[in-house]
């Protein structure tokens, strides 16, 4: 008959695990409907289960193993998520909140220690290490809400590195006086030891993380295994050498960032851990500790931990609101920071146990911190569930941004071995603010075998769903049967109504196909959605350290040119990687603002060429084996293309076959934002209409700035100061003259308070002048004088559509010989009638 008869504390290692399991079950659950965190409900159940209350469990070597590996874990996790771009953006910002968030409370505590607790000074400054330091308890809850990236979480993340490591570099000091070991040779030989433990790390572990995944590919369980040996080993060798494990664990997460994507796989395997079994551990072990007994038994220990619970959270909320003001954030932003840095736990419960040890606190101070600690991770999380919403809620109330818009990416499949590299492609490029599924597509050719070539495609498709799946990545497999794969997948997303196509590319093309072979070429044909040509070779993407983008001349004059450009930006973002930018002047600065400038954020190197056939040449272009080249290329007949750029896939992949290579062709469809004028003289409704005074047939004989005035002059000449403002800032615009078969043309653009709407100018000269930057006469200058709040896309919308009809050089000729408005508009309303791109006139 069995015996269900059992002693307390339970032993039964099945029984344990199962009481463990149902309080990470039940806490959550219940504390939520009380509109409590479920970081707190974890606690406080492991306080009630723990030996004080209960006594169903007790604090032994397993709960403590436990405990331990779910801090660092939760450590390793936090290095692993921050946005490392962003975090070298702030280094600045993180060092000065760590340094602010650290010595506040410890000044603080240093007075209330010597003058009203009348502790010594060792132990009032111990007593400020512990307060000074933080632990990222609230982390989980700040990830769920989806304001990691927020600038002000990202100091708060940097900053932990800071208060930590000066909470223990003052314990090791205090501890060497007491003692009396702190001599010169001490410090010495941990000088040394912490720096080559540094260096180690830093260069190390990434090098070993790239060659692991170039060695190790599409073996998931490997590389879970693999980032979890990196994280203990590392903070083990962080504590042989005298610093604490959490930092060796955070350094193990920092340096690995750039190898795990976000939205990857690998990413979510991590979190998926962590939060559901490692950290709950942790904060278990943090609620044992309690001891309700001694809570009843003297007012010491509650007026001690009133004192100390007062010290880290003035502290720590003075150091964020400071921080906020100084850093002009929003109030909600300063909040959620000092909820994120509240929280007591792992240096401070290291800093209690030796200080106890070498007898500068006594039994009553360790309860005293215990309470705190308990106090404290119960208002941090609370302040980050109530203001981090607040935070996600104001970004999420910015003005709407094209980024946002639905993104249907559809991924066509076709080789088993690229399938898994196509879809991490996808994932990377994709918006994470957008909830659109990926699209998997397989085109099985209509022939008598055909129900056998849709049973293999769906084999790769289910491969394809799992892979996207374990990213927690929307997925609906696709299956298309036709005569023409490239007519398949045309069908598919004019069904679908896909926005990008991510399709793979062998780098072989035959002497009779024009760019990549027959399938994409008329895919390239028939589509205007942007798509990605991807020939992704032996590297993984995760391990890509530098990517190169070349961007040809006049392709931001491309409507689909933002949009292809966030993409890129978007795909960076994931990789953590480097950035070099190739362009020719008259790109570079508009590409510079849209980099650096435009959410996101990013910092890049450039690299501009006097010659854009200089691509391939110049010195200081050199591909290596890690880095992914991305080509935005253009199709033919666009203002842009030129012949070069059909051949330049195939020179890069015959020149560079291990080079991972990314070429992408930008949306041709018209922007939704575009501004929609009537058609009045240009015949377009893109292009603003053309008054009479805006037009000069007469400006023979004129220098640049005379001229300008002429052109402009019926029009703005009436506010000489803003006037003179709009000439000088136009003569010292960079100036595009369209490609080399249409010298002597100019079309340039400014932004001015003295218009509210688009205003358009055309000046004239038969026998042409002279123009900063333009080493022929010009004859026909173009100019676009937009209000502040036109868009950049409109304007290049607009840019774009007047260098389509100016695309003939018979249509340019008519133009320059043109002598009145009337001759202007039928000229034009002729190039119009001969475009072959009706779909934006």
């Amino acid at each position: 008959m069995p015996d269900f008869t059992f002693n307390l504390p339970v032993h039964d290692p099945v029984l344990i695990f199962a009481i463990v399991m149902l309080i990470i079950l039940l806490a959550p659950l219940l504390f939520n409907r009380l509109k409590i965190p479920g970081i707190v409900g974890i606690i406080l159940a492991g306080m009630v289960v723990g030996p004080s209350v209960l006594g169903l469990l007790e604090r032994d070597e397993t709960i403590i193993l436990l405990g331990t590996v779910g801090l660092l874990y939760l450590m390793f996790m936090a290095g692993l998520s921050i946005d490392l771009n962003k975090f070298e953006k702030l280094r600045g910002k993180s060092l000065t909140f760590g340094m602010i968030s650290y010595f506040i409370p410890q000044l603080a505590a240093l007075a209330v220690g010597v003058y009203i607790l009348d502790f010594s000074l060792y132990s009032s400054i111990l007593l400020g290490c512990i307060v000074g330091s933080h632990t990222l308890l609230a982390y989980p809850i700040a990830s769920r809400i989806g304001i990691t990236k927020n600038s002000f979480t990202t100091m708060s993340m940097g900053g932990t590195i800071v208060t930590d490591t000066m909470s223990l570099m003052i314990l090791a000091i205090v501890a060497g006086a007491v003692s009396g070991s702190a001599g010169p040779g001490f410090w010495a030989t941990f000088a040394t030891m912490v720096t080559i433990y540094t260096v180690v790390v830093v260069l190390g572990l990434p090098a070993l993380g790239r060659w692991f995944f170039r060695n190790v590919r599409n073996q998931a369980n490997t590389e879970f295994v693999f980032l979890i040996a990196v994280l203990f080993i590392t903070a083990w060798f962080a504590d042989v050498v005298g610093l604490a494990p959490i930092i060796g664990a955070f350094l193990a997460g920092l340096t690995l960032n750039r190898l795990v994507p976000e939205s990857g796989t690998l990413m979510n395997r991590v979190q998926f851990v962590g939060n559901a079994l490692f950290i709950p551990f942790f904060l278990i072990s943090v609620g044992m500790l309690v001891d309700v007994g001694v809570m009843v038994e003297s007012w010491d220990v509650w007026i001690e931990a009133l004192f100390f619970t007062l010290l880290v959270v003035l502290g720590k909320g003075s150091a964020a609101k400071i921080v906020q003001l100084i850093f002009k954030g929003s109030s909600a932003e300063g909040w959620t920071m000092a909820g994120l840095t509240i929280p007591q736990a792992a240096a401070t419960l290291a800093v209690t146990l030796v200080g106890f040890e070498i007898g500068l606190f006594s039994q009553t101070s360790v309860n005293a911190v215990v309470i705190m600690i308990l106090i404290t991770c119960m208002i941090g999380p609370a302040m980050v569930e109530r203001f981090g919403r607040k935070v996600a809620l104001q970004e999420s109330q910015r003005p709407y941004d094209q980024a946002d818009a639905p993104e249907r990416i559809l991924v066509p499949l076709a080789n088993p071995t690229t399938a898994e590299s196509l879809m991490d492609l996808a994932i990377m490029m994709k918006n994470l603010k957008v909830d659109d599924p990926l699209f998997p597509l397989t085109v099985a050719r209509d022939s008598d075998n055909v129900q056998a070539q849709v049973a293999d495609s769906e084999k790769m498709l289910s491969h394809a769903v799992v892979h996207a799946a374990a990213a927690e990545v929307p997925v609906i497999p696709v299956t298309r049967i036709d005569m023409n794969i490239s007519n398949g997948i045309m069908r598919a997303t004019r069904e679908l109504r896909i926005s990008d196509i991510v399709i793979g590319w062998n780098g072989e093309v035959t002497a009779k196909e024009r760019i990549f072979g027959s399938i994409l070429d008329q895919l390239l044909d028939q589509s205007t959605q942007q798509v990605l040509v991807s020939k992704i070779e032996d590297n993984p993407l995760n391990v890509t350290k530098r990517t190169i983008v070349a961007v040809p001349p006049y392709l931001d004059r491309e409507n689909g040119f933002i949009g292809s450009i966030r993409t890129i930006k978007n795909l960076v973002g994931q990789l953590g990687s480097d950035l070099l930018v190739v362009s020719t002047r008259n790109n570079h600065k508009i590409l510079k603002e849209f980099i650096e400038e435009k959410d996101p954020e990013l910092e890049s190197e450039y690299i501009i060429l006097e010659n854009w056939s200089d691509l391939l040449k110049t010195s200081e272009l050199k591909f290596e084996d890690e880095d992914l080249f991305v080509l935005l290329s253009t199709r033919k007949g666009t203002v842009s293309w030129e012949a070069n750029l059909e051949r330049l896939p195939r020179i890069v992949a015959q020149n560079y076959p291990k080079l991972n290579f990314v070429t992408i062709y930008p949306n041709e469809a018209t922007q939704e934002n575009a501004p929609a004028h009537k058609v009045k003289f240009v015949g377009s409704r893109i292009i603003p209409p053309i008054s009479t005074e805006n037009v000069n047939f007469n400006l023979d004989d004129l220098d640049a700035e005379t001229a300008l005035r002429e052109l402009m002059g019926k029009k703005f000449g009436g506010n000489p100061v803003e006037f003179s403002q709009v000439v000088e800032e136009i003569l010292n615009t960079e100036t595009d003259n369209l490609p080399g078969e249409l010298p002597g043309v100019v079309i340039t653009k400014c932004r001015s308070r003295l218009t509210q709407s688009p205003e358009l100018f055309m000046g004239i000269s038969q026998k042409g002048f002279n123009y900063p930057g333009i080493k022929e006469d010009v004859h026909l200058i173009i100019l676009l004088v937009s209000p502040p709040n036109h868009t950049t896309q409109r304007n290049l919308n607009i840019l774009a559509a007047l260098a389509r009809f100016l695309s003939s050089r018979k249509t340019v000729k008519k133009l320059i010989n043109a002598r009145q408005l009337s001759d202007v508009d039928e000229i034009l309303k002729e190039a119009q009638l001969k475009s072959s791109d009706s779909a934006i006139f």
